[in-house]
């Protein structure tokens, strides 16, 4: 895929209105740019913090939008309500004609104490990006890691119920699902930031897969082929979940996969 436009044309913009509106506290920069690791196909993903100083949080997200129109010719856009009313944030998303694409989480200055890992600043009118900030989302507690390991057994359990069935797309969404946490045991394990971004991580850090996962892809939407990649999952799945005290719902899946 080829973008006609500069992605970093679209940071300049947003950051030339930000400089000029005094409401506009500060601008965080994400994802590949954030990492410069960026290319021409990046999205720019960014965060706002806006000050109200009278006005109301939807003023100020409406006036972000409309500037965010004029960066570039727009094909197509979407608001994603994130806060709530006491801590409202919205994401707008907006995919311009020529390719390019901005992900912009507009929420109130206060709600950032810091710049977290994996951002950069790029507008910082009060400072308030100077301090470093870690979110909740940046490592995963032993408790978070066990909610993996318990629901990634419970979803092969899953797959076998539903493969028996007959109900492959169904079985399939399970095995997807429990492969979901496997990245994120093997992103824990591996100690990168995120692990909950799983995949996304694990290769953003230039990490390997975990081994043996390319035996967990089905190579037919039949029964058998899912089954066969259910119980490679769950030899991948073992060593990741081991440590973290599930052993009762894997003996289930375990059973369900052996009698399926």
């Amino acid at each position: 895929m080829d973008a006609a436009g500069d992605p970093w044309e679209i940071v300049d913009a947003l950051t030339a209105w930000a400089e000029r509106t005094p409401w506009c506290d500060w601008i965080e920069l994400a994802g590949s740019l954030g990492r410069g690791a960026g290319d021409r196909v990046s999205d720019v993903d960014a965060g706002l913090g806006v000050v109200l100083d009278g006005a109301t949080y939807d003023e100020r997200r409406d006036a972000t939008l409309a500037a965010a129109r004029g960066y570039a010719v727009v094909a197509d856009e979407l608001i994603q309500h994130l806060g709530s009313p006491e801590k409202p944030a919205d994401h707008l998303v907006l995919q311009y004609a020529d390719g390019r694409q901005l992900s912009l989480v507009v929420m109130t200055a206060d709600s950032r104490p810091g710049l977290a890992p994996g951002s950069r600043p790029v507008f910082d009118r009060s400072g308030r990006l100077a301090e470093p900030f870690a979110p909740s989302t940046l490592h995963a507690t032993a408790e978070l890691r066990r909610e993996w390991a318990f629901l990634g057994w419970w979803g092969l359990a899953d797959v076998a119920k539903h493969a028996a069935r007959g109900r492959v797309w169904r079985a399939l969404e399970s095995l997807h699902e429990v492969r979901t946490f496997v990245w994120r045991l093997h992103a824990a394990e591996l100690g990168v930031d995120y692990p909950v971004f799983g995949a996304v991580s694990v290769q953003n850090a230039d990490l390997p897969e975990p081994a043996g996962l390319a035996a967990t892809l089905p190579a037919a939407a039949e029964p058998a082929a899912v089954l066969a990649a259910a119980r490679a999952l769950g030899d991948v799945l073992e060593p990741l979940a081991a440590p973290h005290a599930v052993d009762g719902v894997r003996a289930e899946a375990l059973r369900r996969l052996a009698a399926a």
